[in-house]
């Protein structure tokens, strides 16, 4: 019995902590702007530049099998930013240079009831070479 009451103690105190509603993991987001190229314009390498508050700032997107990049953008605003998205073919010629606004948008990866993750914005550039906003 001496024991029972302490564990019985513990193991209320531990739903009390749980609460009636889902758990939170701690799941986190990149924030910044993703770019997925098709694979039909060829390119090997690419930049995103962005620009907000009179200022601009160059990322390397760090192009996967030349399809997908992601550029980490620590204080990436949630108001909209000058974004001109470079990319370079294997001789390093370029094959896309486009420049849009765009504006990020809040991520919640472990559900809205769990707090913000950071903005994100995703681009997809197309065998055109036009980019736009997903």
């Amino acid at each position: 019995m001496r024991v029972l009451v302490p564990l019985v103690f513990l193991l209320a105190l531990l739903t009390a902590c749980v609460g009636e509603g889902k758990p939170c993991t701690l799941i986190a987001t990149r924030v910044g702007v993703g770019v997925d190229v098709d694979p039909a314009l060829g390119a090997k390498d690419g930049t995103l530049e962005l620009c907000w508050d009179g200022r601009c700032a160059t990322h390397d997107l760090g192009l996967r099998d030349g399809t997908d990049g992601f550029a980490d953008v620590p204080d990436l605003p949630l108001t909209e930013v000058l974004a001109t998205v470079r990319l370079t073919g294997a001789g390093g010629e370029p094959v896309v240079e486009q420049t849009l606004p765009i504006t990020a948008a809040q991520t919640f990866p472990n559900g809205p009831d769990c707090g913000a993750g950071g903005p994100q914005q995703q681009l997809v550039v197309d065998a055109s070479g036009a980019v736009r906003v997903r």
